[in-house]
């Protein structure tokens, strides 16, 4: 029920009604599902004449400025990057291929519907960076297993894509029932986690996917014996698990990799590879840079203390890349998995960008901004790395070792 006319917001909303609103918006087939990217489809079309150029390739995704600067940035990232810097979108669709282009043409689309604004916006670019993280290692995997890439990448892409609804039917629930009461992100999560599966279904059938792609999303928390083709099941819920643990741990080893049992020795060594040319590819998406510092979350805070244990004060110059804009920080505590940094401006959350610690010995990761407050004439910035793999990752542990030691 609506509040009376001129209050500003309602009585909070109880989970059971929150509960009985989802699924009242699908009996009503009232949910609000994106429409499959238009430029895909014209993509997938001309690649299915196999008499097609480059030149024309080049052209049509050219007439879709976001998809035309993902491609670009994606080329020169780590994940397809091989000598110099392509400079040219037609260079960037050589190297890329065209069956790469159809692909990258679905994420493209589907990332500006992730990316828009609203109360869980934060959650949304969460659930957004999971997904690209997951078809990236979904598709490497499913190689390495005989398995059809580009299959594996939209079924990587898509099987919790119902968690980016089920975020949208929140907000348009609180919208509507001009709740503006704070939830911990852990609540949100859960109501998400409950009807995920059901309306990414609501989208398979929407958009007339095929069987393999309903399989992955109905059965990958499960058993995946019933599906058309099983083993892409066990790719798409490997690879879950890994993107899982990447929420939680900066760095992941070989070693730590082998604790997730569907993962073979030989495989544990390819994902922590991908790992390293992870944040990159899946920062040529993120498009422009979101808004901070405005109200209208629903999300309720959390403090400092959540995520710093044992912090080692530090001082000394981060520079940091959010899309492609530079912007100047200094550390102020460093911790195993995280890094408070001061500066001029907040950061937005759950966004990849990419770090210069400038310390005795600089290098560079990436991160994602967990929380920021007002602080000593700025805003202290609470960051946590996002695959710091390889070279970083030691890096990092000397930093941490040596922060410890003066």
């Amino acid at each position: 029920m609506l509040a009376a006319q001129g209050d500003k917001s309602a009585p909070p909303l109880q989970t059971s009604e929150f509960d009985a609103a989802i699924v009242d918006l699908v009996s009503r087939d009232a949910i609000e599902i994106p429409p499959y990217p238009a430029v895909a489809l014209k993509v997938q079309a001309l690649v299915r004449r196999q008499d097609y150029g480059l030149d024309e390739l080049t052209r049509l995704v050219a007439s879709d400025q976001a998809l035309a600067a993902d491609a670009l940035r994606c080329a020169n990232s780590a994940f397809y990057s091989r000598g110099a810097p392509a400079q040219t979108l037609n260079a960037a669709i050589n190297r890329i291929g065209a069956s790469e282009v159809v692909r990258l043409a679905v994420a493209s689309g589907l990332g500006a519907h992730a990316r828009k604004g609203g109360p869980l916006a934060a959650l949304k670019r969460r659930v957004w960076l999971d997904a690209l993280a997951c078809a990236a290692l979904a598709q490497e995997l499913a190689r390495k297993r005989g398995l059809s890439a580009e299959e594996a990448f939209l079924c990587g892409l898509l099987h919790d894509f119902g968690k980016v609804i089920a975020i949208v039917c929140i907000e348009q629930i609180l919208q509507s029932r001009r709740d503006t009461s704070l939830r911990p992100v852990e609540e949100w999560m859960g109501l998400v986690e409950r009807f995920h599966v059901e309306l990414g279904l609501v989208l398979a059938t929407r958009w007339k996917l095929p069987a393999l792609v309903s399989d992955v999303i109905s059965l990958h928390h499960g058993e995946s014996s019933a599906a058309e083709l099983p083993a892409m099941v066990d790719v798409v819920a490997v690879t879950d698990e890994v993107v899982a643990l990447l929420a939680d741990e900066s760095w992941l080893s070989p070693e730590a990799l082998g604790a997730i049992s569907g993962l073979a020795a030989a495989e544990c060594e390819l994902v922590a590879r991908v790992l390293d040319r992870l944040p990159g590819f899946i920062a040529s998406f993120e498009g422009a840079a979101p808004l901070v510092g405005s109200a209208g979350s629903a999300v309720a805070e959390k403090r400092p203390e959540d995520f710093l244990s044992g912090p080692t004060p530090v001082s000394f110059p981060v520079q940091v890349v959010l899309h492609r804009e530079i912007r100047q920080y200094r550390a102020t505590k460093i911790a195993t998995g995280h890094l408070t940094v001061n500066g001029p401006s907040p950061l937005p959350e759950s966004v990849l960008m990419e770090l210069t610690l400038k310390t005795a010995a600089p290098f560079s990761c990436w991160a994602t901004a967990k929380l920021y407050w007002p602080e000593l004439g700025g805003y202290t910035v609470l960051l946590q790395p996002f695959a710091l793999n390889g070279e970083a990752a030691l890096a990092w542990r000397k930093l941490l070792q040596s922060s410890a030691a003066s």
